[in-house]
């Protein structure tokens, strides 16, 4: 009885938002409506049993406005979930702002995911969408990536575009609590009283970025005042408790990529000011602190950060070849830094398509070189009809330890 209340909820909801949306239209020819019902199966390799069977429906609403005095577009991404197996509904906007167009810039106001940098696959200077790690299987790059509320304003100076980006709400990145409380000291606690980021003028974030598209290179530089999506586990050796906060970052970096005959070359880099690490003690030394010590140490160390890759991808009698190196360094490193100096990754890419694109087929290899942890993500996917398409993969662990689990999908998707 509990589910059959649950799918009429469901079904009442996607027809109501639907209603409202057509209702709210004044103009029927201003105005777009699509649809998307996918239908995704991800078995469970590790456990041999169902992982998850999901009944997704995607609505994509957007209509023109146009006056004597505005002109623009209002865009609403509402998406609803539903786990045949856990019997678990999720409802989201994933995004919804309004555009408005005047002569020397524009705004857009409401919640948005934005793009930053040359890397695929791989958050360098993607700084400003807090990412959601509780995604699996990551089936699109951008499902990892949060919506934020936010206004940007952009202006085209030389031809050029510079954007300016006002986030007055904090998020934090979404991940599963196991992950932080594994890091968790035995016989400590945790405080959560001091995780919170209000919401006001004062902890707003604030993100430059000013992009050139020119007939030999493309380059972007940026800058943001923000807050690390991950909190930073501090200690109170006193009262054995674990404090989590989060801390404000500066940043400035950049990408460039150019073109040379078959390859496309690329580079990317950021220096983050305000990071923290966590420290290891040794039982000597807590022993060795006067009461006074043990008070103010916290067990974490503030240092600057330095992230950089380089890339590149060859085209070659319809192939794609790519490659990516990235690096994360902390910079003026202390030995009882619990996090390496150097984290290093790699990924590679091949992909094909085949019957003049409507078969197409990907394989992806991750490496993170210091925790010799290799991943997979090879993918098919099949465009029937301009209606229906149907797409097949998997999250796959090679080699080494990883915490989320390998599956493999199927997964049928009807556009109307």
């Amino acid at each position: 009885m509990i589910t059959i209340n649950k799918k009429i909820l469901i079904t009442v909801l996607s027809f109501v938002m639907i209603i409202s949306i057509i209702t709210f239209s004044t103009s029927a020819d201003a105005a777009y409506l699509s649809n998307s019902f996918i239908s995704r199966y991800v078995y469970d390799l590790e456990n041999e049993d169902d992982f998850s069977f999901t009944l997704i429906y995607d609505v994509g609403y957007e209509k023109k406005i146009s006056t004597k005095n505005i002109f623009g577009k209002l865009n609403i991404e509402p998406r609803f979930e539903y786990d045949l197996i856990s019997e678990k509904e999720k409802m989201d906007i994933k995004e919804a702002y309004l555009d408005l167009y005047f002569s020397n810039y524009d705004l857009r106001i409401g919640k948005q995911k934005l793009t930053w940098g040359k890397s695929d696959g791989l958050v360098i200077t993607n700084i400003v969408n807090p990412q959601d790690y509780t995604v699996n299987p990551v089936v699109e790059f951008s499902d990892q990536m949060q919506g934020i509320n936010g206004l940007k304003t952009t202006f085209y100076p030389y031809n050029d575009s510079f954007e300016m980006i006002v986030v007055p709400e904090f998020k934090e990145t979404n991940m599963e609590e196991s992950l932080i409380t594994q890091n968790i000291p035995q016989g400590f606690t945790i405080d959560e009283s001091e995780k919170a980021v209000d919401t006001n003028l004062e902890n707003s974030e604030l993100f430059l970025r000013y992009s050139s598209i020119g007939s030999k290179y493309d380059c972007e530089v940026l800058a943001g005042y923000y807050w690390n999506d991950t909190p930073t586990l501090h200690k109170d050796l006193v009262n054995k408790t674990v404090i989590p906060k989060h801390h404000r970052i500066a940043s400035i970096g950049g990408s460039i990529s150019t073109m040379a005959g078959p390859f496309i070359l690329k580079g990317e880099g950021i220096f983050n000011s305000g990071k923290y690490y966590n420290q290891e003690m040794s039982q000597q030394e807590l022993l060795e602190m006067t009461p006074q010590e043990l008070q103010e140490e916290d067990g974490v160390v503030e240092k600057d950060q330095l992230i950089w890759m380089v890339g590149v991808d060859y085209s070659n009698e319809g192939y794609l070849f790519a490659t990516q190196f990235k690096q994360e360094a902390i910079l003026d490193y202390e030995e009882n830094i619990i996090k390496d100096e150097f984290s290093n990754q790699m990924n590679f890419l091949v992909k094909k398509d085949f019957m003049r694109s409507k078969l197409n087929t990907e394989i992806n290899f991750h490496y993170n070189i210091n925790d010799e942890v290799l991943m997979t993500k090879p993918s098919i996917s099949y465009d029937y009809s301009s209606e229906i398409n149907f797409k097949a993969g998997a999250n796959y662990n090679l080699e080494g330890e990883n915490p989320k689990t390998d599956v493999i999908y199927l997964q049928t998707e009807y556009l109307f």
